[in-house]
């Protein structure tokens, strides 16, 4: 049933687990485009930008909407009380993020592509050998853990433990809080082993990012344990989501249409605008929270400083006024300008990494006459912060079969 903007509540995880968030946003950027919202227990609410242009400006806007105070919408954080990148403004985001940076700009990411084909030809091996599987199991959890585990330097036969992290340190239900020492205790045991592959590269540096971060220097001193414990901790959480939930979704919708893939066995080239679109259909990580630094008025709404405002990109990407047919998975979409890594100076530190790894996927399936089928219901992940799925039934297919 449809609701009135007045009465839609987007910490109703209900309605994103039935899939009606689109129908929402859409009401919300046609009759309340900075929507409050409550946020029952002891947060105190929050503000909803839901067009394109006001989430873009809001990403743009640090000055007015920092991220100091928390990146979710409710009042904590994945990294505990570690003060990461995502919970940072201006000078001290632009020093830290100039560590990692130029080890994740696209020339340096092109010199990981084997290690990316590899990754991919060993998941794709392991689904052909099976008769049915999960492909969040199977491949969407793998994929990403596996590739950022050789880009940081953790040994391959640690690799999973880190999976087994990023699953732990993320809230399948954001405002359910008693997991809050489970997530703890994954933080505190994936700090252990990092502060001990830290002193190792310490005395013996490898070309990997531990050993950039390890050696790294912000204002003449060598970064503290707190600042790479964060960094850590961002690489196992963040490096894990969006690859993840954008393989789930994206295949979901790839498959739901096998003329796609037909499409795209006969132009390899569009694989590139085909994820393209499956990052902005999908929009993995639906949204990012800011605080008001000072009072703002926006479209007739009084935001008053130390009011939470959300930036809603899963809406900004479905937004009629900027896309067409917005709600139309089309693999050769063009132009195609998502926010779903942000803008401004948080953009998405991986989004070159993560787009090559899903190229990688989808191109090795087409080399291989491969269609990723799904074969039952997906199961939504109840959240939402990401726009996730726990559980994809599938199997492997020819194309064209």
């Amino acid at each position: 049933m449809a609701l009135a903007a007045e009465d839609i509540d987007l910490m109703d995880l209900a309605r994103f687990v039935r899939g009606e968030e689109r129908a929402l946003f859409a009401e919300l950027r046609a009759a309340d485009p900075v929507h409050w919202n409550d946020e029952g227990g002891s947060g105190k609410g929050f503000w909803s930008l839901t067009r394109y242009a006001d989430v873009k400006a809001g990403a743009e806007d640090a000055l007015r909407l920092s991220s100091a105070d928390g990146t979710q919408i409710v009042s904590r954080r994945v990294e505990g009380k570690l003060n990461s990148l995502h919970n940072m403004d201006d000078p001290e985001h632009a020093k830290l993020r100039r560590i990692t940076a130029p080890d994740l700009r696209p020339s340096k990411v092109r010199g990981w592509q084997g290690v990316v084909d590899d990754v991919v030809s060993e998941l794709l091996d392991d689904a052909e050998a099976a008769d049915e599987f999960d492909l969040v199991d199977m491949v969407a959890a793998r994929l990403p853990m596996l590739i950022v585990a050789q880009v940081l330097g953790v040994p391959r036969e640690d690799a999973p433990q880190m999976v087994d992290w990023a699953n732990r340190m993320q809230s399948a239900d954001p405002d359910h809080l008693a997991d809050e020492t489970a997530m703890q205790q994954a933080r505190d045991e994936a700090m252990d082993y990092f502060r001990a592959l830290t002193d190792k590269r310490r005395e013996d540096p490898k070309d990997d990012l531990i050993s950039v971060m390890a050696g790294a220097q912000k204002d003449g001193a060598p970064l503290t344990w707190e600042q790479l414990a964060a960094y850590y901790v961002l690489f196992v959480a963040a490096g894990n989501e969006t690859t993840r939930h954008l393989i789930s979704g994206g295949t979901i919708e790839l498959d739901a249409d096998p003329v796609n893939w037909m499409r795209m066995k006969d132009d390899p080239s569009l694989v590139t605008t085909a994820v393209e679109e499956m990052f902005r259909h999908v929009t993995p990580v639906s949204c990012m929270r800011r605080t008001a630094t000072k009072d703002i008025t926006l479209h007739g709404k009084d935001i008053a400083a130390g009011d939470k405002v959300v930036l809603w990109f899963s809406s900004a990407n479905w937004d009629e006024t900027v896309f067409d047919d917005p709600q139309a998975f089309r693999i050769d979409r063009t132009p195609n300008e998502h926010l779903t890594f942000g803008w401004g100076s948080h953009f998405c530190l991986g989004a070159h990494l993560a787009r090559a790894e899903i190229r990688a996927l989808y191109n090795e399936c087409l080399r291989r006459n491969l269609r990723l089928e799904v074969t039952g219901d997906p199961i939504r992940l109840r959240h939402n912060l990401f726009r996730g799925w726990t559980h994809v039934p599938a199997k492997i297919s020819r194309i064209g079969a």
